[in-house]
């Protein structure tokens, strides 16, 4: 890799608010020098907190996947199990295991992390880690919150790649999930 301009530094934060408050995230505004032209500039940041996505893979290589209706964009989406890392949550991988008992009712002896992301570092402060779960089994009935309404689905990993093309698999960190999952099976 070659720079062709100088190297870049970090904008001087000045000043943080937080200008919303919510349950999910909090909107912080903040006032920033850039290092380049000393000029103050007010952005605005999402603070949330870290997740996890698991990609539960059975002995039938069965992927458990979950569909679910997502507010942002107003329709139902076949995704893989995931969540927020709580703050009882030890570590990310004791968030992964929580969330795909809770979700889906499997669990599994082995928890693989495959990779991590930030998914859209221009406004958000958070951090996706992603699991690979092999040999789930059902161990116990889903728990879902009240703002979860989920269908549990099995699909054979060999259809995954049809799924995707045909746009049934459509979510930005699912995708990422895949890849990450192609990319250990190397």
């Amino acid at each position: 890799m070659t720079n062709e301009n100088k190297i870049l530094h970090n904008w001087e934060i000045l000043q943080r608010v937080t200008v919303y408050k919510g349950r999910v995230f909090d909107v912080e505004e903040k006032k920033a020098r850039s290092p380049r032209t000393g000029k103050i500039l007010n952005v605005h940041a999402i603070r949330c907190a870290d997740w996890v996505m698991v990609l539960p893979l059975t002995q039938e290589n069965e992927v458990v996947m979950v569909r679910q209706y997502r507010h942002g964009m107003e329709s139902i989406f076949l995704e893989l199990p995931g969540g927020i890392v709580d703050a009882k949550d030890p570590s990310p991988e004791t968030a992964a295991r929580r969330e795909l008992l809770e979700e889906t009712g499997y669990d599994a002896a082995t928890f693989i992390e495959m990779g991590e992301t930030f998914p859209q570092p221009a406004i958000l402060d958070n951090k996706g880690i992603f699991y690979l779960a092999r040999g789930v089994r059902r161990v116990r009935t889903e728990k879902w919150d009240a703002g979860e309404d989920m269908e549990i689905v099995r699909v054979p990993l060999s259809a995954i790649e049809d799924l995707i093309e045909k746009k049934e698999i459509r979510h930005g960190m699912v995708l990422l999930a895949f890849f990450f999952f192609q990319r250990i099976q190397r």
